[in-house]
Parts: structure tokens; sequence; C-alpha cells
């Protein structure tokens, strides 16, 4: 409460008990006087004056409060009008609660809905991550199906033209016209141990430039823009390189046809490079071989040339590199007087191969055949 409803409330206080003193002081003198008023007994004129008393009180303090307050003039004045604005606030409170009970019920429906979208939203985004991912595993499929259709594009090309060349060598054949076979040995080197960069590739260019005037002779034709006959296949020469740098021994370097080549084609060539390792000292036994000689000799070349080719077999085993398909060699003396040995005895006998030298990987494999004695019946 403020200030000026609280001086309110004691100066009306005041004002009745001053008021009511008054009526107090003149009912008591009505009293002592036995005046009337309006011919009534003295003892009903203080009665009277008593309820005027009263009414006074209530007059005054109606009269203050309606001056002082607004509140209390509307109150006694406007209650209807102040009980109609209530009614129709009432009213106006039930409809805006209906109102809001059906914005409620709109607004829990729109929740369930929202609910609803955020579930398709995430079924949704569910569903774009598995396409997006199915999208990936086919986009993947059609890469490596593309690769593959062009892997056997290249293939069929690649076939193609090996069935093309292949009916040319077919034909080249028949008339004569393949200068070089494929894997065709064409010449054959000993690079020293040790050799620098610089120098392991002039040594492999001076094998090239001479097999460019070999390939010519043949009659390999020449390339038109370079004027070369001999060409190395790929990244060969590059790893041939690399190789006789980092090589610690003495290397047989082969230079081979790498397809067959007609007359007038240049010549694809690759090379081979092995280590020249010792396989045999000068006088090693290499072969030994326990023959049957028939009575009449008459398998003495059969023996022989089995023997031979025995060698080359034992070559090819111990490592040594075949040239123009042979490793071991004979002499045709040392040949002659075996056979004619071999043609004096018969029964069983003991043929040794000894080397006659030093034989290493390059070849070839040069041997002497001997007939132990004591082996003779």
């Amino acid at each position: 409460m403020d200030f000026s409803g609280f001086l309110l409330i004691i100066s009306i206080i005041i004002i009745s008990g001053v008021v009511a003193y008054l009526g107090d002081v003149l009912g008591r003198r009505i009293g002592k006087q036995r005046l009337s008023v309006l011919k009534l007994r003295p003892r009903y004129t203080a009665i009277l004056m008593s309820i005027i008393t009263g009414v006074i009180i209530a007059t005054i303090t109606l009269a203050i409060l309606t001056v002082a307050s607004e509140d209390v003039r509307t109150a006694l004045f406007g209650m209807r009008e102040l009980r109609e604005k209530l009614d129709s606030l009432n009213y106006e409170v039930k409809q805006r609660n209906t109102e809001l009970d059906v914005m409620r019920k709109e607004a829990e429906n729109f929740q369930k809905r929202i609910a609803e979208l955020e579930q398709k939203e995430k079924d949704l985004i569910l569903s774009r991550s598995q396409l997006e991912s199915q999208v990936e595993i086919l986009n993947g499929n059609i890469h490596d199906l593309v690769e593959q259709r062009n892997s056997l594009n290249e293939e069929i090309q690649s076939l193609q033209l090996e069935l093309r060349r292949t009916q040319e060598t077919i034909v080249a054949i028949r008339q004569g016209e393949i200068v070089f076979q494929e894997d065709e040995e064409m010449l054959r080197g000993l690079a020293p141990a040790g050799l620098a960069r610089e120098e392991a590739e002039n040594y492999l260019l001076t094998l090239l430039q001479r097999a460019d005037e070999l390939a010519l002779r043949r009659g390999a034709g020449q390339d038109s823009s370079s004027q070369r006959a001999v060409f190395v296949m790929g990244d060969n020469f590059d790893q041939a390189l690399e190789k006789l740098i980092l090589s610690q021994n003495q290397t047989v370097i082969r230079l081979v046809s790498a397809l067959n080549t007609l007359k007038g084609e240049p010549v694809i060539t690759r090379f081979l490079l092995d280590d020249n390792k010792k396989i045999f000292a000068a006088g090693q036994l290499v072969y030994q071989k326990e023959v049957s000689v028939d009575s009449d000799q008459s398998n003495v070349e059969q023996i022989l040339t089995e023997i031979l080719s025995e060698l080359n077999t034992l070559g090819v085993k111990q490592g040594i590199i075949p040239q123009r398909g042979r490793i071991g060699l004979v002499s045709a003396l040392n040949l002659t007087d075996v056979s004619r040995q071999l043609s004096q005895l018969s029964d069983q006998v003991l043929i040794n191969a000894i080397a006659e030298n030093d034989i290493y990987t390059i070849g070839p494999l040069r041997v002497r055949l001997e007939i132990v004695k004591d082996k003779v019946p």
C-alpha cells in the first residue's frame, strides 16, 4: 500500500470518529433536554440522531472514497458495466481457450507431422547414402568394365597384329623371306666387370651398331626416320645398362631378335645378360658314359651322336649359353680318332669327356673324348 492510500484510511477513521463523537454529544443533549424532533419522543429522537449520525458517517466515508479513488467510483456506479465487460471478457477467454485448444491440437498434429517428416528425411538421407554407395559401386564397375573393354580391345588388336604377322611369317617362311627368327641370337659379347655408366652405354651402343650392320647384310630394312635397322624393345636398353653397371663379374651380353623379322623390315631386339661364371676347369672330367659297341661296329656313329647330344644337354643344365643351338664342341680330329678306336673294339666301353680349357658361361663346352683302356675287353 502506498502513502496516499494509508493517509486516506487514517483520514476516514478520524472523520468517522469526530462525526460519531458529535452524534453522541448531540444525542446526550437531546436526551438530557428531552428534545423532540418531528414530534417524536425523546427516546426515539435520540435513536434517530444515532441513525442519522451513522448515515452521515457512511455518507462521508463513501463521499471521500468516491472522490479519492476511481476504483471505488467504478465499483459503486459502474458495476453493471464492469460485470458486462467481465462477462464479455469471460466469453472471450472461453473462445480464446477453445481456439487455444484447437491450436494446441493443431500444434500436436504439426509436431507429429514434423516427426514423420523428420523420419522420412532420415530415411531419405539413408536411402540417398545407399544410392550414392550403389552409384559409386556402379561407377567402379563401369570403370572396370571400360578398362576391361579397353584391355580386350588392345588384346584383340594385339592378337590381330600377331595373327597378321603370323600369316605374313608363314608366307615369308614359304617364300624364304625371314631374315631373323624369334629369339635368334644376332651377336654376343663379354663385358668386363666394373664398367662406368658411360663405358657400359658405349659398349651396348657398339653392339647395336655391329648388329645394325649384320641386319643390313642379312636383308633387314631401315626405319625411314632414324635410318636404323635394329631397335631395342621397351625399357630393355635401360635395364640392361643398369644391370651391367651393377655387375661385379664379367657379363655375357647377347642381343637376340624379339620377333620374326621379314626381309626389308627393321629388327626388334632385346638384350640378355648373364654373369660369366666358371663352369669347368681345364682337364676336369666333364662327362662319362659306358657304351656297348656292336660286334659289327654298326652303331659307332649313333654312339657318338648320342654323346654329343648329351653333352649339349649337360651344358644347358650347368648354365652354359648355347650358340647357334649348340654347346658342346669336339674337334674333328678327336672325333675321327675316337671313331676309329671304337670301330676296332666291341662289347662294353667307357668314354670320358675332358675339358680342353677353362669353360665359362659364355661357352662353348670344348672337350676331348677319351676311351678308358682298362674297360676294353
